[in-house]
């Protein structure tokens, strides 16, 4: 029987815990990070953050005994389950997670600077072009500049809606 991905749910903050302890015992284990800008006394600090927090996915062979191995590991909350049945996913899906990352870590999927030339592709602000100001946060929203009747006017959208002219 081949190994497959399975979700697991961890308790709030012990995903290394978690990680720990389920590596102890032998499972396979894959969770994804991504940087992220963290603000303390006035310095901007970019620091690893789980891409699911609270959730790790493990490979490992569809059988109980394993699942049961899995459920008591310290830090776990639960498998996700569908039916009393943990349910698979995709290995493209993690596949395309890995695909992402860059050192381990994955990335945007487009890295805009400071005043790119840009143009929304799509929505109700269609072919209007503008200039790339800043990530607005780790969701995917960036602001950018459009000029409007000779003043710039601010405008925040998701990253998939722009793309570079």
């Amino acid at each position: 029987m081949d190994s497959k991905w399975f979700v697991v749910q961890t308790n709030p903050r012990e995903d290394d815990i978690a990680i720990r302890f389920l590596k102890n015992s032998g499972i396979s284990v894959y969770q994804p990070l991504m940087e992220r800008y963290v603000f303390h006394a006035r310095k901007k600090t970019l620091k690893l953050h789980p891409l699911f927090p609270s959730y790790l996915f493990i490979n490992v062979k569809p059988v109980e005994e394993v699942f049961h191995k899995v459920r008591w590991c310290r830090g776990v909350r639960r498998l996700l389950i569908d039916n009393y049945t943990p349910i698979p996913i995709e290995e493209d899906f993690i596949r395309a997670l890995k695909s992402a990352e860059d050192d381990g870590v994955v990335r945007r999927p487009m890295d805009y600077k400071h005043g790119d030339v840009i143009r929304v592709k799509s929505g109700p602000m269609k072919d209007v072009y503008g200039i790339f100001d800043m990530w607005e946060s780790d969701e995917g929203r960036v602001k950018i500049l459009v000029e409007l009747v000779n003043t710039y006017a601010k405008v925040t959208l998701h990253h998939s809606l722009i793309e570079k002219a």
